[in-house]
């Protein structure tokens, strides 16, 4: 049964507390074990709204086999990014989260929006004309833990919690971003190495997988929407003082350092 407005508003004003206040909210669905996934987007939005900042785009949760299986979640989902998540600079305070993990990523920026009266594939997403960066995903859980059901971490906006963009990369159109590899530091640790067809076999495919779930919900991405494509690698958390990046041979580097 679905959600009243009144209980998502409730449900959405406890994970927009436990954002604020950096003290974690008890999962969802064990208050409403029937939670399914249409109100957990509902309970995104409401929380959203409560948040009341403009939107810059999209994070993709859940492309990689290697997240899915280190979260036991067994599907992509998607999350809102708005204007104040966006690191400008190297530095991000640490204690502004609750558990920080970072993932790196490849971004993809679109110079062209994506109807959404249309199915969108591979070659709709690169006729919009895309600009590709380096990325990393600051994920926070409002949550005690990493361990979640998927509606939870629907709802929680698909841990969206800050995120770091490297500088567009003058790349070939024809490069094949399948196989650019990235490779994730700590410090001066080389913590994980991944691929970009880590991101549901392709980054452009996961960017025409959220424009065509997004179409389901009358909504499409927009020119200028920045979209997160998905973690290449397991997520590591971070602790404060230490300095993360993320470096392609073909598309520079992004970092940020927490403090």
């Amino acid at each position: 049964m679905s959600l009243s407005d009144d209980q998502i508003l409730e449900l959405a004003q406890s994970l927009w507390q436990a954002e604020q206040t950096r003290q974690p909210a008890a999962l969802l669905s064990q208050k409403h074990p029937g939670l399914d996934e249409a109100d957990a987007y509902r309970i995104a939005a409401a929380k959203l709204q409560l948040r009341n900042r403009k939107s810059t785009g999209y994070k993709l949760g859940y492309t990689s086999a290697a997240m899915r299986l280190q979260m036991n979640i067994s599907s992509p989902n998607y999350g809102v990014l708005t204007e104040d998540q966006l690191v400008r600079g190297s530095e991000l305070p640490y204690d502004a989260l609750i558990h920080p993990l970072v993932e790196p990523e490849i971004a993809i920026r679109l110079n062209e929006g994506l109807p959404r009266a249309d199915m969108h594939d591979r070659n709709s997403v690169l006729a919009a004309r895309p600009e590709y960066m380096l990325a990393i995903e600051v994920c926070d859980t409002r949550y005690p833990t990493y361990q979640f059901k998927a509606v939870d971490n629907i709802a929680d906006n698909s841990s969206a919690a800050r995120y770091v963009l490297g500088e567009p990369a003058p790349i070939n159109p024809d490069t094949d971003l399948r196989a650019l590899g990235i490779e994730l530091w700590i410090d001066d640790e080389l913590k994980d190495q991944g691929v970009g067809a880590n991101a549901l076999d392709d980054p452009l495919l996961a960017v025409a997988w959220l424009a065509n779930r997004l179409g389901q919900e009358n909504k499409s991405i927009q020119v200028g929407d920045v979209i997160l494509t998905g973690g290449l690698t397991k997520g590591y958390l971070v602790q404060r003082g230490q300095r993360v990046a993320n470096k392609s041979a073909g598309l520079g580097a992004a970092t940020v350092r927490f403090v």
